[in-house]
């Protein structure tokens, strides 16, 4: 395995899960191990660690990584490693599910991820990744099932990823309040943020509230990050409220800071949606 970094993210924010020291050490170590020496490095588990579940762990972290190189075949094998070592290590699950959702096998992916669920309910990176998959495949209702699951459960270390990911999926399902409710959290949670505040903006955009849109787009810039979503959708509500100035510098904006962005062809369209 060569030098590389944990990184899973696809149309919704999904969480690399229970990343631990060594595992990190084998995904960014450069050069190759041999099947002998992963074997030797997994051994000693730290802590009083179980050792099948210490192994599993590092063989679904590879997998992950692998998984998100586009590597397939090999992340199919370290998850199938980490399941046949620990089949109770729901990570691994939900990662398969992750792996078969991206070949396009749906039935396995809902089997791994009802697995990864019924091995860890109180898992909430798990909760986040089923949701997530859930949007995607068109079933929204149940998707913000486990977002909320995830979100109700007390020692859930990342609800800001899970209220975004809430947030996007009812919005694309034009569930409305669902997603303002879902956004207004965030912004409670992190002010400085600025997706709470995107968000809300794309809410009011469908809404035709624009004084509303207005208003947390301004918000939005003074937080971090800033996207070429939010200076389109600044520039939508100025034209729509009547402000040219306030357009124009918007539409500046959105030319310098993110030139290659399609929305920037939308607006010259006067497309705003």
């Amino acid at each position: 395995m060569t030098c590389a970094t944990l990184r899973l993210s696809r149309t919704l924010r999904l969480v690399a899960l229970g990343v631990t020291g060594v595992a990190m050490a084998l995904l960014t170590a450069c050069g190759n191990l041999s099947k002998k020496e992963d074997d030797s490095a997994q051994a000693a588990a730290p802590g009083g660690e179980d050792p099948l579940r210490y192994r599993a762990k590092v063989h679904t972290e590879l997998g992950a990584n692998y998984f998100q190189r586009g590597q397939m075949s090999v992340a199919l094998e370290e998850l199938r490693e980490a399941i046949r070592l620990d089949p109770k290590y729901g990570v691994a699950h939900s990662i398969l599910g992750l792996v078969h959702a991206d070949l396009g096998e749906f039935a396995k992916a809902d089997a791994a991820f009802q697995q990864a669920v019924a091995m860890a309910p109180a898992e909430g990176d798990i909760r986040n990744n089923y949701g997530s998959y859930l949007c995607r495949q068109g079933r929204p209702k149940e998707g913000l099932e486990q977002f909320d699951a995830a979100l109700r459960l007390p020692l859930y270390q990342t609800p800001q990823v899970a209220l975004e990911n809430a947030g996007s999926c009812a919005l694309a399902a034009s569930m409305i309040r669902p997603a303002e409710t879902y956004f207004a959290r965030l912004v409670q949670i992190q002010p400085f943020y600025s997706r709470g505040y995107q968000g809300l903006a794309a809410v009011g955009m469908k809404t035709a509230r624009f004084d509303e849109v207005r208003k947390q787009v301004r918000m939005a810039l003074s937080a971090q990050p800033l996207t070429a979503e939010l200076y389109y959708y600044g520039a939508c509500a100025e034209r729509q409220l009547g402000d040219r100035a306030a357009e124009d510098s918007y539409v500046q904006q959105l030319k310098s800071r993110f030139a290659d962005s399609p929305l920037n062809a939308r607006l010259q369209k006067g497309v705003c949606e």
